[in-house]
C-alpha cells in the first residue's frame, strides 16, 4: 500500500507552519495542493491518484471520483461535516473517513452568541444608520431573560446553551436523538419543534440534517414562530427556505436573521439588501486558533491511520 499523504486544503498551513511541520516530522512522503483555490475533481485525480491519505476540505468525493483514486485508504476531513463524501461507497471500497468533531464546536458557538447579541441589540440597523451619518435611536432588547430555542442539541448546541445560560437566558432544545434527562442535566428543557418555535425569542439551527431532505424551516415553521423573533442558521444552507425568510422579514413577522451558510456559495442574493439581517461568509470555523487546531488534528488523523492508531472518536466510517 502507498503511504503518500496528499494535502488538498487550499490554504494549508497559511496561519501556522505547525501542521506542515507535523507532516514533515512524520516521516511519511507528502504532497501539497498549492494553487490557493479549492481543488477540483480533475486536479485531485491528477495529483492524488497514488495517495493513501487525503487531507480533505469541503470538496466533494463522490463514487465516480473515488473510483479514480485506486490507492486511497483514508480521507481525513478538516472539519465536521462529511456530507460531500459518498460514505456508503467509501465503506464499500474500504476507505476510512475521519473528521475533527470537537475542535470547531466552540468557534461556531461563539459566532452564534455574537449573532444573538448583535441582532438583539439591533446592531446591523444601527451600523447602517451611522454609516449614513444618521443619528437615530432604534429599538433593541437585552439577551438576558430571552428564550433561546436550539434546533439540534449535539456538540455545538450544547456549547451554545452554556454560553446563553451565562447571559441569563432560558434555553429550549428540540432534538429527537437526545433524551430529556440529558438536556435537563444541562439546564435545558427538551421540547417539540412546534413548541420551540412558538416559545422562542431566538431560534438557532444546529442540526446536521433536516430529516426530510428539504428545508427544515419553511413558510409553515416561520409562521409558527413568535412575532418579532430572530432566526439564526449556522448549520447547513439548505435548512432555511430563503424565499419564506425574505417574506417573514419584509412583513415584519421576524425582526431579524443571522446566517453563516447558504444554499449556494458565494452568496450574493437578496438577503444582502436587508438591514435587519447579519450575514457572514461561511466563516464560523475560521478563527486562527480554530483553523490551526483543525489542521493539526486532520494531519494527525491521517498519520495515525497510516500507523494503525486512528482514534475511533474521529472515525466516521
Amino acid at each position: 500500500m502507498s503511504d503518500l499523504v496528499f494535502v488538498g486544503l487550499s490554504t494549508f498551513a497559511a496561519e501556522s507552519r505547525e501542521p506542515l511541520e507535523l507532516l514533515e516530522q512524520s516521516g511519511f512522503p507528502f504532497r501539497v495542493h498549492s494553487t490557493g483555490k479549492r481543488i477540483t475533481g480533475e486536479e485531485l485525480v491528477a495529483a492524488a491518484s497514488d495517495a493513501a491519505v487525503i487531507i480533505a476540505g469541503v470538496e466533494p468525493y463522490d463514487a465516480a471520483l473515488l473510483a479514480q483514486l485506486p490507492q486511497l485508504k483514508c480521507i481525513s476531513r478538516c472539519g465536521v461535516g462529511v456530507d460531500a463524501i459518498d460514505l456508503p461507497d467509501a465503506r464499500r471500497r474500504g476507505i476510512a473517513v475521519a473528521n475533527t468533531p470537537e475542535i470547531p464546536a466552540h468557534a461556531v458557538a461563539e459566532l452564534a452568541l455574537a449573532m444573538f447579541l448583535s441582532l438583539s441589540r439591533n446592531f446591523p440597523r444601527q451600523m447602517h444608520l451611522m454609516a449614513a451619518r444618521r443619528w437615530e435611536r432604534v429599538p433593541s432588547h437585552l439577551l438576558m431573560g430571552r428564550t433561546v430555542g436550539l434546533i439540534g442539541f449535539g456538540r455545538i448546541g450544547r456549547r451554545v446553551a452554556g454560553l446563553c445560560q451565562a447571559f441569563g437566558c432560558q434555553v429550549l432544545a428540540a432534538d429527537p436523538q437526545v433524551e430529556p434527562a440529558t438536556a435537563e442535566s444541562q439546564g435545558v428543557r427538551l421540547v417539540s419543534t412546534e413548541d420551540l418555535l412558538a416559545s422562542s425569542d431566538i431560534v438557532s439551527i444546529h442540526a446536521s440534517k433536516s430529516g426530510t431532505g428539504g428545508a427544515l424551516i419553511g413558510p409553515r415553521e416561520m409562521a409558527a414562530m413568535k412575532p418579532g423573533a430572530i432566526l439564526v442558521n449556522l448549520s447547513r444552507g439548505d435548512m432555511v427556505d430563503e424565499a419564506a425568510l425574505l417574506d417573514a422579514l419584509n412583513s415584519g413577522h421576524l425582526s431579524a436573521a443571522g446566517l453563516d451558510v447558504f444554499p449556494s456559495e458565494p452568496y450574493a442574493g437578496p438577503l444582502c439588501d436587508l438591514q435587519q439581517v447579519l450575514l457572514t461568509p461561511h466563516s464560523a470555523t475560521l478563527p486562527r486558533e480554530t483553523r490551526v487546531a483543525m489542521e493539526m488534528q486532520c494531519v494527525a488523523n491521517g498519520i495515525d491511520f497510516l500507523r494503525g492508531s486512528l482514534d475511533p472518536a474521529c472515525r466516521v466510517c
